[in-house]
């Protein structure tokens, strides 16, 4: 899909196309790794955002879902034995996910399967492009200043 648009500048929607195809490209790759894990690509996504996001309700938000999607998602984790609820100190109507060591070994071999498939597509460009890739990605994905694609 081209991201070219009007006299050569990059189209925004273009280049958003772009970005959607490779990330399903790799989820797609990595698909058949995630499910040996007993993981869908939303439930992988979900155990690795608990690090940063112990409550339902600070996932739902961050993973951009219902509340009753990611409690069908916690209780899944859960009964796989990946994920498991623990009283919040000074608020015991409140509860904190952690993954459990299932889990962390899941989400390291989830890492490995995802970083391989994009690895593959990464191994097409050359050293300076991958560098500069990085760094775009990085800045745009920041939220930090404005981007020059319209």
């Amino acid at each position: 899909m081209s991201s070219s648009g009007k006299k050569g500048r990059p189209d925004a929607c273009g280049v958003l196309a772009n970005l959607w195809q490779l990330i399903q490209s790799v989820m797609d790759d990595s698909e058949p790794a995630l499910e040996a894990l007993g993981l869908s690509a939303k439930a992988f996504f979900l155990l690795e955002a608990v690090g940063d996001h112990p409550f339902p309700a600070q996932l739902a938000r961050r993973m951009h879902l219902p509340p009753p999607t990611v409690t069908y998602l916690v209780k899944g984790l859960e009964e796989k034995g990946l994920l498991a609820r623990r009283a919040e100190p000074g608020d015991l109507r409140k509860f904190r996910l952690v993954p459990t060591e299932a889990g962390r070994e899941a989400l390291r071999r989830g890492r490995v399967a995802l970083g391989a498939a994009l690895g593959r597509r990464l191994g097409r460009l050359d050293r300076a492009e991958l560098v500069a890739f990085d760094r775009i990605v990085g800045r745009l994905a920041s939220g930090d200043g404005e981007a020059g694609v319209s």
